[in-house]
């Protein structure tokens, strides 16, 4: 907590400087779900039918605004679930993110517990709120045993997401710059790419994981319709390079989006690993080899909304192949709550035996608090 200790000595001698007032903000969003599982009868023995995760997540930040129009923000988010298929707080069943940003003229310099310049500056497949197309909770009702990170068990044989995400919410340092013509840029450094919420896990022997991500995004108004655009660079040092590029189109309620990600290594990586102990899976890194990408569509109209996705993941090196496709409809019934219909069916294809591979439908219903 050194770091921490030292970013918030930064932030409370500075306010004295320049006349402004103190800002602070909040929200808090509570879940619950019921999911039931339709499998094929060759898996009903490995998963169960019925599945209920429930979790929290509180945001509080608080800072200070000059009059100049320069802003020091210190924020604190803590998360907590139940009933999850993937652990993937940084300290297991929770977790938390606090981060230091920095708002002046030519920019914001943001350090802490944050995702990469790449991955924040990325659009793709529209989301319905709690369901994100990219790292989906979908797997909490129809298990993907190629995403696995839970107890000693930590396995990515696949790509999770679209977006660059393999460092995750590992303490980083990041730079967006002031939007431009509609365009920003935003570049990132990573010490350690290690993370609980992160691709790279702890039976890895790469020497040295730090990384670096570019990230670019641009939004244009037509008067007819907006457009949303990304592209994404990432190098995850011994580890592997990744590439990614975005577009979502907005028209009177409609959104229509979609990503790519593609990742590989050169001669200078580590090579993939294959198992060496009954605790290592076999290509548990496959990832790092591998491609996914997305499509959606979205409508809203007033309290409701509704969307319909794909996504897809392959990992070049093995047989590993990953196939969701959600329905999902959302209806806030008040500004402080909201319910949830969805349905999906998912195919997940492992390399060698039938534990590594799953499908199946589920239907799903729950509700959102938020205040």
């Amino acid at each position: 907590m050194k770091k921490y200790g030292i970013i918030s000595a930064v932030w409370l001698v500075c306010l004295p400087a320049y006349a402004g007032e103190f800002v602070y903000d909040y929200s808090l969003v509570a879940d619950g779900f019921y999911g039931y599982t339709q499998y094929a009868d060759k898996y009903r023995h490995l998963y169960q039918r019925n599945n209920t995760p429930v979790s929290a997540e509180i945001n509080t930040s608080a800072g200070y605004g000059f009059d100049n129009g320069q802003q020091l923000i210190l924020g604190l988010d803590a998360q907590v679930a139940h009933g999850r298929e993937i652990k993937d707080y940084n300290h297991g069943d929770w977790g938390e993110n606090v981060y230091l940003s920095y708002t002046f003229g030519y920019g914001e310099i943001s350090v802490g517990q944050i995702y990469n310049a790449a991955y924040q500056m990325a659009v793709g497949a529209p989301s319905v709120g709690y369901f994100r197309v990219n790292n989906t909770p979908m797997t909490d009702f129809t298990v993907n045993p190629n995403w696995q990170r839970k107890g000693k068990i930590t396995s990515y044989r696949t790509l999770n997401s679209t977006y660059l995400n393999t460092d995750a919410d590992a303490f980083k340092i990041s730079y967006t710059t002031k939007e431009m013509y509609n365009t920003k840029l935003a570049f990132s450094y990573t010490p350690d790419s290690y993370s609980e919420a992160g691709l790279i896990n702890k039976h890895s022997r790469y020497d040295n994981r730090s990384s670096y991500a570019v990230g670019l995004y641009n939004n244009s108004d037509f008067g007819f319709a907006e457009l949303e655009s990304s592209l994404g660079y990432a190098y995850n040092h011994r580890n592997n390079q990744e590439i990614s590029a975005g577009l979502s189109l907005y028209r009177k309620g409609w959104t229509l989006g979609g990503s790519y990600r593609k990742s590989f290594t050169t001669s200078g990586d580590y090579a993939l690993n294959e198992a060496t102990e009954d605790n290592m899976p076999y290509y548990f890194d496959g990832y790092r080899r591998g491609q996914a990408f997305n499509v959606g569509l979205s409508y809203e109209i007033g309290p409701f909304k509704t969307g319909l996705s794909y996504f897809a993941a392959y990992a070049d090196k093995t047989n590993n192949r990953d196939s969701i496709v959600s329905f999902v409809n959302r209806y806030a019934f008040s500004k402080y709550a909201a319910l949830y219909l969805a349905t999906s069916y998912a195919e997940y294809k492992g390399d060698k035996v039938l534990d590594e591979g799953n499908r199946g439908y589920a239907v799903i219903g729950g509700l959102e608090l938020n205040f």
